[in-house]
């Protein structure tokens, strides 16, 4: 079933809501501390807690797309973000800021979840991958246009004209789903989804091992990249004294390599399946990880040792795609009945994954490039393990 170019952009505004909340109002953080008479660092709460709602909030909004539909929930969920963005805008206590976060972290989930629910709904795994690789290039560009955004916003207005626009975004996206985005849940679907609890349908996704070895190679793919972008900022402006500009411009690069191979993935998908695009990721994971196991051991200094570092970095970024887009595709085909379930489970995973990893490169950070890179490697050893030892075992090689 093809979806119209309305609907296509509408997908798209989905995938771009949490990068957009995230990383939008960064510039901003710190005249939003001083108008609220809080730290700065107690400020980044505001962050944290949006994280937190958006990885937990999805197990509760997956199901309910499988039980009530996916038109109710997005837009709900795309009410929620618009009113948690006019509280934020509005208030002047630091508290009702956090809250108003988390509901705009509920609203940001739910339109993920539904999101993808709704690629499994109406296309194949082929075009599903080749749509997930389109919202990538989302994905990819978002860490670098929002805080730009952000930064020219606050030049016309304060930071409180940033959740203005949020909420602006947030109802443009609510107006258009109610006009072009129909039902797509499937009737068998509602009454599978309301004839067991929640639990017992993700009991059962996770006891199926083909579906496990989907989100682990999500999950440690994922974790590859937030440990990246967590603690890339800290290597590259303390450890290999970069400037903050100098920093923003190989950030930048390196999003350049995830959108590049979310267009090289959707065109290798015209000629192979995602199968065979998994077994070639797991190949390259696999030797990606032994390279930076090797530069932490041998850890070489000077120009050599930053820049390949910057270029190990660089293909590590451009791995991720691939394994998310099929994997995701892959893993939502296994159990069409419960698909927004297993959507909300792609997003828990990969989110409790990256705050993992993330944690544990920052623990492990000695000014050098050591720590970062063993985290890596061992979540790209994951990812091939789980494709290798799991996925191409369990799935039929012709799917």
């Amino acid at each position: 079933m093809t979806m119209t170019r309305s609907q296509i952009a509408l997908l798209a505004g989905f995938s771009a809501l949490a990068p957009m909340a995230i990383d939008m109002y960064l510039p901003a953080l710190a005249p939003l501390a001083s108008d609220l008479s809080v730290s700065v660092e107690r400020a980044g709460q505001s962050i944290s807690i949006f994280l937190i709602g958006l990885a937990g909030g999805q197990l509760v909004t997956g199901p309910l797309s499988d039980r009530l539909g996916r038109r109710p929930v997005f837009l709900t969920g795309l009410l929620l973000f618009c009113i948690g963005a006019i509280f934020a805008a509005l208030t002047q206590d630091f508290m009702v800021l956090l809250v108003a976060r988390l509901l705009q972290a509920f609203g940001a989930c739910s339109a993920m979840v539904t999101g993808r629910a709704i690629v499994r709904d109406r296309m194949e795994v082929n075009e599903a991958a080749r749509f997930f690789s389109l919202l990538a290039l989302i994905g990819g560009l978002a860490p670098v246009l929002a805080p730009l955004l952000g930064a020219m916003l606050i030049q016309f207005g304060d930071w409180r004209l940033i959740f203005w626009v949020m909420s602006g975004f947030a109802a443009l996206l609510l107006l258009t789903g109610m006009l072009v985005m129909p039902e797509s849940r499937s009737t068998q679907t509602a009454i599978k989804a309301r004839g067991e609890h929640p639990f017992a349908a993700y009991r059962s996704l996770l006891g199926n091992p083909a579906l496990l070895g989907y989100l682990l190679a999500a999950m440690c793919n994922s974790a590859a990249f937030f440990s990246y972008v967590a603690n890339s900022s800290v290597l590259f402006v303390d450890g290999y004294g970069l400037t903050p500009t100098q920093f923003s411009l190989v950030f930048g690069v390196n999003s350049l390599a995830l959108v590049g191979t979310a267009q090289i993935n959707r065109v290798m998908l015209t000629r192979r399946n995602a199968m065979q695009l998994l077994r070639l990721s797991a190949r390259n994971a696999a030797i990606l990880a032994a390279l930076l196991l090797a530069f932490a051991l041998v850890q070489p200094e000077g120009k050599l040792g930053f820049w390949l570092f910057a270029g190990l970095l660089f293909l590590m970024v451009g791995s991720i795609t691939p394994v998310q887009a099929n994997s995701m595709a892959g893993g939502l085909a296994i159990e069409p009945l419960r698909a927004g379930s297993t959507a909300a489970l792609f997003g828990a995973c990969t989110f409790a994954g990256g705050a993992v990893a993330s944690w544990l490169a920052g623990l492990l950070y000695d000014g050098t490039a050591r720590g970062l890179s063993f985290v890596v490697a061992l979540c790209l050893i994951g990812v091939s393990a789980a494709i290798y030892l799991i996925v191409l075992r369990s799935v039929p090689q012709t799917a």
